[in-house]
């Protein structure tokens, strides 16, 4: 299916320390590594009472929610129906780490092959298993199961955008980033 995520919603969450069990950090530039995020998230003991009531699928659709975001970092739901997923994808600049709190995904993450992106390597995640996501993932999530799945994600810093890769564009040829300067790249455009 399409990654056309559903953010249309405009119900009350609780603040993050009531779902997590811990506040999220405020300033932006807090988070000492994606290590620590890992930890933070693998530590916590999501509340299934209060995340239930967010939980919505769409038959058209996976369903993000944001519930949470300050200036160091975000935390979403994702309510994926079966056969849902996402197209290939990266996340901005932002690093981040997904706990599947029920159901089952399969992530394939993507390399460049020259000017190529091509398959690299699928995983399987079940619940309670945690999904890293590097600043440079390129990756896509789908729930290849029979029954919905549900992920909480925190990214940091927030994303400020992704760039989709159409799903033929991904295994064939879309342009490679330029590296520029210190470490970062150049996102291509999304087209």
């Amino acid at each position: 299916m399409r990654e056309r995520p559903n953010e249309d919603w405009d119900g009350e969450v609780p603040d993050a320390r009531s779902l997590l069990g811990w506040p999220l950090p405020e300033r932006r530039g807090s988070i000492p590594s994606l290590s620590w995020l890992v930890e933070r998230l693998r530590d916590s003991r999501p509340d299934w009472g209060l995340l239930e009531s967010f939980v919505e699928f769409d038959p058209a659709r996976y369903v993000r929610k944001t519930l949470a975001k300050t200036r160091a970092c975000e935390l979403l739901l994702v309510c994926w129906g079966p056969g849902q997923g996402s197209l290939v994808h990266d996340h901005g600049g932002s690093s981040g780490v997904s706990l599947l709190v029920r159901g089952e995904l399969r992530e394939t993450r993507y390399a460049w092959a020259g000017d190529r992106l091509v398959p690299d390597v699928s995983v399987r995640a079940a619940e309670g298993d945690l999904l890293l996501e590097e600043s440079d993932t390129i990756h896509r999530v789908l729930n290849t199961s029979r029954h919905g799945a549900v992920s909480l994600h925190l990214y940091a810093p927030p994303m400020e955008g992704m760039t989709p890769y159409d799903d033929q564009v991904a295994s064939l040829k879309p342009p490679r980033p330029a590296d520029v300067g210190a470490g970062r790249r150049r996102r291509p455009r999304a087209g």
